[in-house]
């Protein structure tokens, strides 16, 4: 899966996931509905003989919070799988137990709260591109509006004023005379005044939630687009991006063929050090992976201000001169300077000012006796602080004009002197714990940037 599909996904699990939090809060608020009808059932502002309301409204709670105990336990108990709140499967449980539990409702408080039965049409209108279940919940609904209403008057409230006088107050108490009392007569005039209303007030809102969950994916289908969209600008970004600093390494190359196999070889050096240092509990939110990785992209910029130097000074194989030294040593505030002019306006401040962190400050030493500021401890920004140590290790296990390559471990070794002076101790401990890779990695072929 390409990370254009990974974020597409990503955008419609995210949107699942939020239809799902949205509806369990529902049914939690369905819970309380029905604990607070229990309460007036008590009181007598409901007139329902008490065992029937009791029943009822265990029952709908119940079926109201199993969605809600499956999604807690689930999250507590299988910390090491994905949130069933992002499960596709997920809502079908919680439109299926919504239904059950306002079903029960509505036969127990009887017509008045018919309406209910909108809920989960209205719940499944949240998910972003569901006509399927859509329809199934519309087509329930409509079902069990005839069911929920016949329900009431044979099994529900036994007060004669909320069936409007249908039934005296000795025929409405005694439940067991119920189904006798459904005449042919009873049973036409509650499809003509509470079937058929209900039905039509029900459509209107399935029409509305029907609107809802067309607008719902339609937007969804626009902001994946937008996601798109964003996703090939930033690879074009990107690559851009790497043209350039490919283009400059290249440029750097052709004055010292040691250098562009440095560039690449540091870039790796940086990275893995970054890596672990990451583990590290002072660095694990510092070195996010967009850090890190920032920081590997602008590496092999380190030296691009050696492009200043004249060659007498950059391939000079002996002990440069004092004034030479000087002149080398302005490569790093040159180096700034050439990467602000370079990405200024093709690359985001994030980014120029980590290179240019690099660039400029790579030379500083822990102790502040480097250049070109004199910074010192953690002053210096610390990609700069994990250049250094990755650039003098290669420079000391590769050939250049003025020495020979030493062994990667006497490096290691010298490095490790100039702990708390030259660099970081932080970052020498996350370099040495890596050694044996470092080494391995030094000793590879040297890649393409």
């Amino acid at each position: 899966m390409n990370s254009q599909e990974a974020n597409q996904r990503s955008l419609y699990t995210s949107a699942e996931a939020g239809a799902n939090s949205f509806n369990l809060k529902c049914l939690v608020a369905l819970c309380f509905f029905v604990l607070v009808a229990q309460i007036l059932n008590e009181i007598r502002l409901f007139k329902v003989d008490r065992r029937i309301m009791l029943a009822g409204t265990m029952v709908a709670f119940v079926f109201f919070i199993i969605p809600v105990a499956v999604w807690f336990f689930h999250d507590k108990l299988m910390k090491d799988k994905a949130p069933i709140i992002e499960s596709v499967r997920f809502k079908y449980l919680i439109i299926t137990f919504s239904y059950l539990g306002i079903s029960i409702v509505s036969v127990t408080l009887s017509f008045h709260v018919v309406i209910l039965l909108t809920v989960p049409t209205l719940m499944a209108a949240q998910y972003w591109n569901q006509q399927r279940l859509f329809a199934w919940t519309t087509a329930a609904t409509f079902l069990l509006v005839p069911v929920s209403v016949y329900g009431g008057f044979l099994f529900g409230a036994s007060d004669r004023n909320f069936i409007k006088g249908m039934l005296t107050d000795e025929e409405a108490v005694v439940f067991a005379n119920r189904l006798p009392l459904l005449t042919a007569d009873r049973a036409w005039e509650l499809l003509l005044h509470y079937v058929i209303p209900r039905l039509l007030c029900v459509m209107a809102i399935s029409i509305l939630a029907f609107g809802i969950t067309r607008r719902n994916g339609l937007m969804l289908a626009r902001q994946a687009e937008l996601s798109r969209k964003v996703e090939r600008e930033m690879r074009a970004k990107s690559s851009m991006q790497s043209h350039v600093i490919d283009s400059l390494a290249t440029l750097i190359e052709t004055r010292d063929a040691e250098t562009g196999g440095h560039v690449i070889r540091t870039k790796k050096y940086v990275g893995m050090i970054a890596e672990e240092l990451r583990k590290d509990d002072k660095y694990k939110n510092v070195l996010t992976d967009e850090v890190i990785e920032r920081i590997q992209s602008a590496a092999p910029l380190h030296d691009v201000g050696k492009i200043s130097v004249s060659d007498t000074i950059l391939l000079k194989p002996g002990k440069l001169t004092s004034e030479e030294f000087e002149k080398m040593k302005l490569h790093t505030v040159i180096g700034g300077t050439v990467i602000k002019n370079t990405f200024s306006g093709i690359e985001d401040d994030s980014f120029i000012r980590t290179a240019e962190e690099i660039a400029v400050s790579h030379h500083e030493r822990w102790d502040g006796k480097g250049y070109p500021s004199g910074l010192s401890g953690e002053d210096i920004p610390l990609p700069a602080r994990i250049m250094a140590v990755a650039d003098v290790f290669d420079a000391l296990v590769s050939v250049r004009v003025y020495k020979a390559p030493i062994p990667a471990d006497r490096a290691f070794d010298i490095i490790v002197s100039e702990s708390g002076t030259h660099f970081d101790p932080d970052v020498i401990r996350a370099a040495l714990r890596i050694k044996d890779e470092l080494i391995k990695a030094s000793l590879s072929p040297v890649e393409s940037l």
